[in-house]
């Protein structure tokens, strides 16, 4: 049985390399649960999180209005395109 656990635990640590046999992944965590004493509903096991992965963290709004705009001002430079100037009031 603790042959059986510590497979199960690789496999569920590692979800990512079991991407193709979500039912491997599925009896590891059964298998998890068995050997807490725990039961087990497939149904109600959602992988989501095999399949979409979270998104970056987004960089801070100052990072990225001051990338935008350097990226900004060297394509008007690059194109020499006329940049209006406006007064403050």
């Amino acid at each position: 049985m603790q042959n059986i656990t510590s497979t199960a635990r690789q496999i569920v640590g590692a979800p990512e390399h079991h991407l193709d046999d979500t039912t491997l992944f599925t009896q590891a965590w059964a298998a998890m649960k068995a050997a807490r004493g725990q039961g087990f509903d497939p149904a109600r096991l959602r992988a989501a999180h095999l399949i979409d992965r979270p998104e970056p963290a987004p960089e801070p709004t100052d990072q990225t209005l001051e990338r935008v705009g350097a990226k900004v001002r060297a394509l008007i430079a690059e194109k020499n395109l006329p940049v209006p100037r406006r007064n403050a009031a």
